[in-house]
């Protein structure tokens, strides 16, 4: 089962690609800090989220990427329509067939 949106993310949460997280101190609008799931790393959806972590002095200006721990406690949000994490959460695919994918496009 996929934990609900405006669930805290933690670690121990399954994310695919597509899931998408906001700051808690934001709303979900276009200035909130926004980040999604990406080659099982989480990369900025906003420019105010690219901000917030190069001020933090995490991730690195060419390929800015950032970790679980980076994003921990941040609110889940409801995936793009057509993402992989949409298809698992509209129960188009299950999370394992999604997982399997992530496995073959991004070894190791």
């Amino acid at each position: 089962m996929a934990a609900p949106v405006g669930a805290a993310f933690t670690s121990r949460l399954v994310c695919v690609a597509g899931d998408r997280l906001v700051h808690p101190a934001d709303g979900r609008n276009d200035l909130a800090r926004i980040v999604v799931r990406w080659a099982r790393r989480w990369v900025a959806e906003t420019w105010a989220a690219r901000q917030y972590f190069e001020a933090l002095g995490i991730g690195d200006r060419e390929s800015p990427c950032y970790t679980d721990d980076d994003v921990a406690g941040w609110l889940l949000l409801e995936p793009r329509q057509g993402s992989l994490a949409w298809r698992v959460r509209s129960g188009e695919i299950e999370i394992t067939t999604a997982l399997t994918a992530e496995a073959e496009a991004w070894p190791g």
